[in-house]
């Protein structure tokens, strides 16, 4: 190899280092948006058997949720839980696949954001729309499994992802947006060992 080949090689390897160097960033960059759902923490507390589940989900205050609350749509967010015990020689098998669901919804008259659970049929209101997202995301002692369920000498594990989708549209949205899909949005799994 003569002089003037090590140095066209010398610099098309730096090209190419910065390159890959750049497209890394842009990877971590990516993983870490503001737009993403994310599970910023979860435990679980154990009370009379009963094993409770607290998360904490930061939901993103984006254009797509405000304009769809405005055009009257209801965004529904939802946590899902499953519960596995390890088994050593074979795939861990499923004990619990529970979900909670709240439902947002923008209220004209009293311009208020109104944050719904269907199941318990409770209801808060705030004024602002990143309040609403963050009690939407609060999850405080959900009951996902109780001690009978569970093995004494068996090792578990929880599971939760947080998620978002659209939920109920106006009769007169159905009939214009019936094909688009493209809200079903959630986080990577957060999981740990169920303590015991």
């Amino acid at each position: 190899m003569n002089a003037a080949q090590r140095r066209v090689i010398g610099p098309a390897r730096i090209i190419l280092l910065v390159g890959l160097a750049l497209l890394c960033s842009a990877g971590i960059a990516a993983s870490d948006a503001p737009g993403r759902i994310q599970v910023r923490s979860a435990y679980v507390s154990v009370q009379g058997g009963v094993f409770l589940l607290n998360a904490s989900t930061i939901y993103p205050l984006d254009a797509d949720i405000r304009s769809a609350l405005a055009d009257g749509l209801t965004i529904q967010f939802e946590l899902q839980a499953v519960v596995t015990k390890a088994r050593r020689f074979w795939f861990d098998s499923g004990v619990v696949n529970v979900t909670l669901r709240r439902e947002l919804s923008w209220h004209a008259v009293s311009e208020r954001y109104v944050l719904r659970d269907p199941v318990l049929g409770g209801q808060q209101v705030f004024t602002a729309l990143d309040q609403a997202l963050a009690a939407a995301g609060s999850v405080m002692d959900w009951p996902v499994v109780v001690e009978p369920q569970l093995e004494p000498d068996g090792t578990y594990e929880i599971s939760v992802r947080a998620g978002v989708r659209r939920g109920r549209l106006p009769d007169a949205l159905r009939a214009i947006i019936f094909w688009s899909d493209s809200w079903n949005r959630s986080s990577e799994w957060y999981s740990w060992t169920l303590p015991r």
